[in-house]
């Protein structure tokens, strides 16, 4: 609720300035016309004030984009994500190449968003929003709307269809997302963009390692195949007879019932995404990364990994298909669609449709394979470095996601968004 000196602030700019209130819940609109209120507070004015309480609507201008390469942008920004570390990297990346980004989040903890959100946002401009569907979406007051959406199954829940089908445009990061999208109902345009690798973070080191060690990032889950992966590992180095070789996983999240086995040999490393000395230290213990995920937006830990010279075995679907190949890396090919039952019964509550189940046995002989021929996987991983840097930077990549902004904002409105 409003203190009683944000009252009389408020009762100042209705009495002098006669602007109105945009009505929008919990979102900071900090433009000139237009004074950002919750629906409660809402209310509680208009039975102290007589104001009234509009949203507003604007027909979409494209000259304002095309003069100004001006966009908004909302999201995750917290870089202990992937959603969140993307958004960075496509908001950063914008405006190095010139753009105009206006930002509305609530992650406004570092100076960076929090500069960006001083700036006044016109309601005239496209907004990005780079989350799962979410009800404000219909309550949106700007002239545009493009949504970024991964997803890591064949189907996204069906509560999702008709919120999506209210953009003006979605866009994904592999191109099995785009026929996931097209099968779940969505109708709207679906475009391509991809996400890269950030090299100042992600870049070739040295391995000495007396060890062969194998190594996997993430939260381990069953969606990242973590049961599979420990499994896996055992069957191929039961540890009576392999002391020379180890997994380690470095991870901000786990489940013990997927991770803890009995074995010294299996190594957890908890540490936050944005500690680069433990994440330098993990990067360098590692020889071979491990993947076998069951579906992947896009899957970025594999590609990471692979800027700093070493292989990935990883499941050849979903995301991961769009860059791994035999020359870098070892694909996952044997795998089988299954029911993804926990995106299912207890996650989304809603039908996920399928995701990919990797052989186990597969996994296992190419995790042999490698322990036994580790002067190829070095070869392999300096190919794999050579190749991210040459196809897969940020830099290079966002080039997608400006192709598809200019394809959709200098261009009239398609669609238009009246709150109800």
């Amino acid at each position: 609720m409003f203190t009683e000196e944000k009252e009389e602030k408020i009762e100042a700019k209705i009495n002098h300035n006669k602007v109105q209130f945009l009505l929008w819940n919990d979102v900071f609109l900090p433009t000139n016309k237009w004074i950002q209120v919750n629906v409660s507070d809402a209310l509680r004015l208009a039975r102290i004030y007589p104001v009234e309480f509009t949203i507003p609507t604007k027909s979409y201008n494209p000259d304002t984009y095309i003069k100004n390469k001006i966009f908004g942008f909302t999201g995750d920004a917290d870089t202990k994500s992937g959603y969140g570390n993307c958004t960075v990297n496509l908001i950063a990346y914008s405006l190095e190449k010139g753009y105009d980004v206006r930002w509305i989040g609530k992650n406004n903890y570092s100076p960076f968003f929090r500069n960006l959100a001083q700036k006044p946002i016109p309601l005239d401009i496209a907004m990005v929003w780079h989350e799962q569907p979410k009800s404000d979406w219909l309550k949106s007051p700007f002239a545009k709307n493009i949504a970024i959406t991964p997803f890591e199954t064949t189907r996204i829940p069906r509560s999702w269809v008709p919120l999506l089908n209210t953009m003006d445009a979605v866009f994904v990061p592999c191109k099995q997302n785009i026929q996931m999208m097209k099968d779940s109902g969505v109708r709207v345009p679906i475009e391509l963009i991809k996400w890269g690798v950030d090299e100042t973070k992600w870049y070739p080191v040295q391995r000495n390692n007396k060890v062969f060690t194998f190594g996997t990032m993430g939260a381990l889950s069953l969606r990242k195949g973590t049961d599979i992966l420990t499994k896996a590992f055992q069957l191929a180095f039961p540890k009576d007879k392999f002391k020379d070789v180890r997994l380690i996983a470095k991870t901000s999240y786990y489940r013990y019932d997927f991770w803890e086995k009995d074995d010294p040999r299996i190594i957890v490393q908890m540490t936050p995404v944005e500690e680069n000395d433990l994440l330098n230290d993990f990067v360098k213990r590692v020889d071979c990364f491990v993947f076998p995920t069951r579906g992947e937006g896009f899957g970025l830990p594999p590609l990471e990994m692979m800027a700093t010279g070493v292989p990935a075995i990883v499941t050849n679907w979903s995301g991961p298909a769009d860059y791994i190949n035999d020359e870098v890396g070892y694909p996952l090919n044997d795998y089988k669609m299954v029911p993804a039952d926990s995106f299912t019964k207890d996650i989304y509550k809603e039908d996920c449709g399928y995701w990919a189940e990797p052989s186990v046995d597969e996994l296992v002989e190419k995790m042999r394979y490698c322990y036994y021929h580790p002067d190829e996987v070095k070869k392999k991983g300096e190919k794999a470095a050579e190749y991210v840097k040459n196809n897969w930077l940020w830099k290079d990549v966002i080039t997608y996601f400006h192709n598809a902004l200019d394809k959709h904002l200098k261009v009239e409105n398609n669609l238009s968004f009246t709150l109800m």
